[in-house]
């Protein structure tokens, strides 16, 4: 059996990642290497690359993740028309993020920056309709905002003289750079309020959603405040806004995905909800803390998506999870995946999301902040618990009255083979790590206080879902909450739509006023009037008239020459 160049080319992604993940124990010191480009007498163009755990650890994960994506391209993507365009896609894509997590120095970093956005653009809109169309430009002009304020700090940083993240000096004069340093990495982690363009995102392929929304462009930004973190730590003005604002984008998600019937959407919305997480801990002083979320995150995230790619693959390309169901006998294997993933997810004991996101929680429990922080963090949390196991039910037992049409096949052993190691990693990759960080090593205790208010809240969010689920109908109250939820708390026409219709009215306003008004009188319809009652005039004066104007006009002749003989 022939195997295609992205099989190959997969397998290798997947060696790779395996190998740098081996070799990680034996990266004790950084290694920076600084290579210089062009040499002046004035003037130095040096590219610097950075290899350190993190960095190790990140590009074996993203190679992990991205040669199982191409792997299973070949049973998703096969019948494509431009299938080898889209690899080509995939591959640049996975060559900006290594260029983003590889290269410490800001101006540098650019090249892999806007290569995600460029590449995320062009994945976004590969499906060529409107759709797709305008969830790629929501994306792009999105991240180009995070683009203009990441040259703002370049711009700060001049007076220095070192856009090095790591070699980070505290002084007086960097004042607004942290703040302006988060600003840039929320929008690339849509964070509230750019959270409109994750959701619309999805209007890409659904290998692409597992790349993209797992351990690439979505983590850029969280990757960007670990490695200022030593510039961020020096802010409390920024800590407090970035915690706020995760917090914030925590529970707006989860509330969100409790009311959306997308499945793509419900994924991508957990995935907000996760790095809403990674940033929180970041708030709190737990760099490290947040990337190990990151990793066992890109790990069980990419898995989920994948067989839920599957699911959808199979059933017609239906999406909604109301006209989704009983999977389990059509494909098991993928309904593991989901169920390992989903487990994970939650924070099922032992498996990687248990380490590394109640860690999150219990770090943050003694961190000394006020009710209302742990207040939103435990919600968010069982949010994600709750629309996890709603959205498990739906795909299994088929709770709704209609099904899809299913086209039932057999999975392909490509799907399986790449499940494989992201199976494995959701469920031992968080116990390696512990061990694998000797910083990571934090114990935490939670008091009895803590345990009972977590207990009462998973009985009043269950108790008042099975309130809302009986009730017939809904009333106006409930009415207002679904389309309020479903609008992502109304940031989706604030950003998406509320500045295109701003455009759109004050062009209508010109086009009344301007272009069919005043020039339209002074210009085209002016002239036309004009033509008009001269060409009227001329053709009376032609017509019953002309034999008058004739004589009037000899007669006036000869009085004038009458008039010059005799005077």
């Amino acid at each position: 059996m022939a195997f295609k160049f992205n099989e190959v080319l997969g397998c290798v992604f997947m060696f790779l990642g395996w190998g740098i993940m081996s070799m990680i124990p034996f990266f004790d010191s950084i290694l920076l290497i600084d290579y210089s480009i062009w040499l002046s007498s004035n003037l130095s163009v040096n590219l610097a690359v950075l290899l350190d755990q993190v960095s190790g650890l990140f590009m074996a994960a993203i190679f992990l993740i991205s040669g199982s994506v191409l792997v299973y391209c070949s049973w998703y993507m096969g019948d494509e028309i431009y299938f080898s365009r889209f690899i080509y896609l995939v591959v640049f894509f996975v060559l900006s993020m290594m260029s983003l997590i590889m290269i410490p120095n800001l101006i540098a970093l650019l090249l892999g920056w806007d290569g995600l956005g460029i590449t995320s653009f062009l994945l976004v809109v590969y499906y060529q309709n409107n759709k797709s169309l305008g969830a790629g430009m929501v994306t792009v002009l999105t991240n180009r905002v995070g683009d203009a304020i990441l040259l703002c700090v370049i711009g700060l940083l001049c007076s220095d003289g070192n856009w090095m993240l790591f070699e980070f000096f505290p002084s007086m004069g960097y004042f607004w750079t942290p703040f302006l340093l988060v600003m840039a990495a929320i929008t690339k982690s849509a964070q509230v309020p750019y959270s409109a363009w994750l959701p619309a995102a999805m209007a890409a392929p659904t290998p692409v959603s597992a790349l993209v929304h797992s351990s690439t462009l979505v983590t850029a930004g969280v990757y960007l405040l670990i490695r200022g973190y030593p510039m961020l730590s020096e802010s409390d003005l920024s800590l407090g806004v970035l915690k706020c604002l995760s917090l914030l984008t925590l529970v707006m998600a989860g509330s969100v995905a409790l009311v959306e019937v997308d499945l793509k959407k419900i994924v991508a919305l957990s995935t907000l909800s996760q790095l809403s997480m990674m940033l929180f801990a970041i708030s709190i002083c737990l760099p490290k803390v947040a990337f190990f979320h990151l990793i066992t995150h890109a790990m069980f995230k990419s898995l989920l998506f994948l067989s839920a790619g599957v699911v959808i693959h199979s059933s017609s390309k239906w999406q909604d999870i109301r006209l989704l169901g009983k999977n389990w006998a059509r494909v098991p294997f993928s309904m593991s995946c989901v169920t390992v993933a989903s487990f994970s997810l939650c924070g099922m004991p032992f498996l990687s999301g248990f380490y590394s996101k109640d860690l999150i929680i219990e770090m943050s429990l003694q961190s000394g902040d006020s009710l209302v922080i742990y207040f939103m963090l435990i919600v968010g949390t069982l949010f994600t618990s709750w629309y996890s196991v709603r959205l498990s039910f739906n795909l299994f037992f088929s709770v709704n009255k209609s099904v899809s049409p299913v086209i039932y096949s057999r999975e392909a052993f490509s799907v399986k083979f790449a499940y494989s190691g992201l199976l494995f990693s959701s469920v031992v990759m968080g116990f390696l790590l512990v061990g694998l960080f000797s910083d990571l090593d934090l114990t935490a205790m939670v008091g009895n206080i803590e345990k009972f208010i977590v207990m009462s809240l998973v009985v009043v969010a269950v108790s008042i879902v099975e309130a809302s689920s009986k009730l017939s109908g809904g009333s106006n109250f409930l009415g207002g909450g679904y389309g309020y939820l479903a609008s992502m708390w109304h940031f989706k026409p604030l950003l998406a739509q509320f500045s295109p219709m701003l455009g759109l009215k004050l062009a209508g306003v010109v086009t009344v006023s301007m272009e069919k008004g005043w020039l339209e009188k002074i210009g085209p319809q002016g002239v036309y009037k004009v033509v008009q009652v001269l060409g009227i005039a001329n053709q009376q004066s032609q017509s019953y008239h002309f034999l008058k104007t004739v004589l009037g006009v000899l007669f006036s002749l000869l009085l004038f020459i009458v008039f010059m003989v005799y005077l």
